[in-house]
């Protein structure tokens, strides 16, 4: 039974003010079929490339803010890209131990 799922009404609870512009296909029966790992790797793959899309929005309004001399609030919103940079590196490091462990 496949379906699509519009990401903005998905995350309509934090993400009001925007739009991601896509949505995503995807077979329901087909999830019960995925591993744990399987279904993990596909959750932090997804939210790296989520919080990546934030840090250049982030970075995209610090640097508008600052064209309209705001300095202190784009300085806020930088430091907020930043924490999510770091964010992105502790997901990076649990997809790869998370890979790793199939190695072995």
């Amino acid at each position: 039974m496949a379906h699509k799922h519009d990401h903005e009404d998905h995350h309509d609870h934090h993400h009001r003010h925007h739009s991601h512009g896509h949505g995503h296909d995807h077979e329901h029966d087909k999830a019960s079929e995925m591993t744990f790992d399987q279904k993990m790797e596909k959750l932090l793959t997804h939210w790296i490339k989520h919080n990546r899309d934030h840090v250049q929005t982030y970075r995209s309004w610090a640097e508008r803010a600052a064209s309209e001399n705001l300095t202190e609030i784009s300085g806020l919103i930088e430091d907020a890209a930043a924490v999510s940079e770091k964010v992105d590196g502790m997901l990076e490091n649990a997809l790869e131990r998370l890979r790793n462990m199939d190695k072995s």
